[in-house]
C-alpha cells in the first residue's frame, strides 16, 4: 500500500513548526541536521510508513518552512518543546542536530520515547556545534562543489533530488541564530533507558566516526553500525541500507 503525504502545522510556544506525516501505526518523528529540512528523509519516509509506522518529518524551527523563536532558540529548547507536542509514545530518529533534540526529547519525557535512533549525532560536550568554514579547494568553481564534498563521501553518485535537498538549507537562519545551549554529559547519556541505534557514516567529515564510540561508551543501551563509503548523510547517501538498519530496529516497537 502507498501512503499518501498530509501536511499540518505545529505549535511549539508560539513558533509554526511544519510538519509531514504518512502511514499509519507506531509513532516515529525524524528530525534532520543543521541546515536541512524535512526532505533529508525523501527515502525513508515512505519505506517506514509501508512498513506500518506513523511516520512525521519536521522542518525544525528556524529550517524550511518553519518559524524562528525570538529568543531562547537552542537544541535543549527545541527537544522540551518536541516532549511536549508528543501525544503518544515515539521513536525519535535524529541527524546531527536531530539527533541533539531527540536525546534533549526524552531527558525532558522520558516516557514520551521509545526508542532513538542517532544518525551522526551531535550534542555532546566537546564535540563542535557548528559547520566548519567551508573555502574552495584547487580545482573546485564554487561552494556548493565544497559543501558536497565536505557531506557526502561520494556526492557524484547522488540522485538529483537528495542534491537539491541539501542545497535548499544552504542560507537557513537557524545557521547564525541556533545558540548552543543543552550540550550533553556522559552522566546524560547514562540516563538515556530506552534501546538506541547508533548509525554513523565512515569517512564522516562533519562529526568523524569516532564521536559514536564516544556515545556507545556512555549509553545503556545500543546498537552500533558504522556504514562504509558515507559521510554525514546516510540516509541521502546510502538509503537502502539504512532503511534496513533502521526498520529492523523500529519493528521491535511494533
Amino acid at each position: 500500500m502507498v501512503y499518501g503525504m498530509s501536511e499540518q502545522t505545529l505549535n511549539w510556544d508560539g513558533v509554526s513548526v511544519s510538519a509531514r506525516t504518512s502511514g499509519q501505526g507506531t509513532a516515529m518523528i525524524l528530525l534532520h541536521s543543521l541546515g536541512g529540512q524535512s526532505d533529508h528523509w525523501q527515502f525513508v519516509q515512505p519505506t517506514l510508513a509501508e512498513a506500518g509506522f506513523r511516520v512525521t518529518a519536521l522542518d525544525l524551527p528556524g529550517h524550511g518552512n518553519s518559524g524562528l523563536p525570538e529568543s531562547h532558540f537552542t537544541p535543549r529548547w527545541m527537544g522540551e518543546a518536541l516532549a511536549r507536542s508528543l501525544d503518544r509514545p515515539t521513536i525519535l530518529v535524529g541527524n546531527s542536530l536531530g539527533g541533539w533534540v531527540a536525546l534533549r526529547a526524552y531527558l525532558s519525557r522520558p516516557e514520551m520515547v521509545l526508542g532513538i535512533c542517532l544518525v551522526a549525532s551531535a550534542g555532546l560536550k566537546g564535540m563542535p556545534t557548528r559547520p566548519p568554514k567551508m573555502r574552495l579547494n584547487p580545482g573546485q568553481n564554487n561552494l556548493l562543489d565544497t559543501l558536497l564534498q565536505a557531506v557526502f563521501f561520494a556526492p557524484q553518485h547522488l540522485l538529483p533530488s537528495a542534491r537539491e535537498a541539501l542545497m535548499r538549507g544552504i542560507f537557513t537562519p537557524a545557521l547564525l541564530k541556533l545558540v548552543p545551549d543543552g550540550l550533553l554529559y556522559p552522566a546524560d547519556l547514562m540516563e538515556i533507558q530506552c534501546p538506541t541505534s547508533i548509525i554513523w557514516g565512515q569517512d564522516d567529515q562533519i562529526l568523524p566516526v569516532t564521536w559514536a564510540d564516544q556515545f556507545a561508551r556512555s549509553l545503556p543501551f545500543y546498537k552500533k553500525l558504522v556504514i562504509p563509503r558515507c559521510g554525514h548523510l546516510p540516509q541521502l547517501e546510502h538509503p537502502e541500507l539504512f532503511n534496513r538498519e533502521l526498520l529492523a530496529f523500529a519493528k521491535v516497537f511494533q
